[in-house]
């Protein structure tokens, strides 16, 4: 069905479990009676009885009707949820199938929804992991879950990734530990997981004449009515500047303030929203690439893969830029680095395709390059 991410129908599915009969819920013994992919109530709205039976095709046809009517329309209030792609719009699909399709500005979920309006990307996982039970005997499968949307979440995310320590736990094994409801593996990661910073944690867009004493990533900047103003607002001018945009660093954020961001935003592989937020930030205090100077054209139809040194030419981006038209965020920027092995295995898996990072006859062929 349109606008429903496939990559949160895998998450569910994945995590939800199938049964094709009918049972009692677990926590009541009783109502609701579910089935399929977590189903309650069948096409006609009707709640399910013991005994009934449906097909793995009906229970993928319900899961999809009750995300795309009950916990699909809820999640599209979030502030720029039209700008998230497939994962990260699917990563949250799955957390509010699981906690709730109103979970967003409810009482206990203050950090998450925090985050998600701040566009705050580099807390994603720290605010995920929070919703996990602490001390129940679900804790465990609750942050495998968590641990889960995050990566799906980040690997559409430029520039951030899941931690090293929530890598290992995903890819690793579980030791139980006596006496403990967490195996050896997860405890390994709550020592190490990250935590949520206080950064990005300002007010919203919304509220205009910001003061001028206003520290730089301390608040949500985009266009608001009255303009926002302050230092920040001149120092994120400055640094557009810096970055070739004809723009004077008058430290009030008008519409051609906001038209700099977006082109700015487009040329980093961020989505174009015009919100400066910790993601946009930290991308303007980064050095701007001099232009390289022209290489030689690279044979037609090369391999392309990771290299050291770095493939670079024309071909890459092109590649990189199919990648970008087939929903995958990343910057077309002629290099093939880790971002784009990253961009190259998640296409290969959406198609059914060999998934090593390599782009071969095959891989070009369904990028259309």
């Amino acid at each position: 069905m349109a606008g429903v991410p496939t990559p949160g129908l895998d998450l569910i599915k994945t995590f939800e479990g199938l049964s094709l009969q009918a049972y009692p819920d677990p926590k009541t013994g009783n109502l609701p009676i579910t089935i399929g992919w977590g189903s309650t109530r069948n096409r006609n709205g009707q709640p399910f009885k013991l005994g009934d039976r449906i097909s793995r095709e009906e229970a993928d046809e319900l899961l999809i009707t009750q995300v795309a009517n009950t916990y699909l329309p809820p999640q599209q209030r979030i502030p720029g949820w039209s700008n998230l792609n497939a994962n990260q719009q699917g990563a949250i699909l799955s957390f509010a199938y699981n906690l709730g399709a109103n979970f967003y500005g409810a009482s206990g979920f203050e950090t998450i929804s925090r985050v998600l309006r701040n566009q705050d990307w580099q807390n994603v996982e720290a605010a995920l992991i929070l919703y996990r039970n602490p001390g129940t005997n679900v804790e465990e499968g609750l942050l495998r879950r968590r641990l889960s949307e995050a990566n799906v979440f980040l690997a559409g995310t430029p520039g951030v990734a899941l931690s090293a320590a929530g890598q290992r736990y995903l890819a690793g094994g579980r030791t139980s530990v006596p006496g403990s409801r967490l195996s050896r593996e997860a405890q390994t990661y709550l020592a190490n997981r990250p935590t949520v910073s206080a950064g990005g944690t300002g007010g919203g867009s919304g509220g205009g004449g910001g003061s001028s004493a206003v520290t730089p990533g301390s608040r949500l900047l985009a266009l608001a009515n009255p303009y926002l103003t302050g230092q920040d607002v001149q120092q994120l001018q400055a640094d557009l500047v810096r970055w070739g945009a004809q723009i004077t660093p008058d430290g009030v954020f008008g519409p051609a303030t906001k038209q700099a961001v977006e082109q700015f935003q487009r040329s980093q592989g961020l989505f174009a929203d015009g919100i400066v937020g910790p993601q946009t930030w930290a991308f303007l205090q980064r050095q701007p690439t001099p232009p390289a100077p022209p290489s030689p054209a690279p044979s037609p139809n090369r391999l392309l893969r990771l290299t050291n040194p770095l493939t670079t030419g024309a071909d890459v981006r092109a590649v990189q830029q199919a990648l970008a038209r087939a929903g995958i965020a990343l910057a077309a920027d002629g290099s093939f680095g880790p971002a784009t092995d990253r961009a190259v295995r998640q296409f290969q898996a959406s198609r059914g395709l060999t998934v090593d990072g390599i782009v071969g006859s095959r891989t070009r062929a369904s990028l259309g390059v």
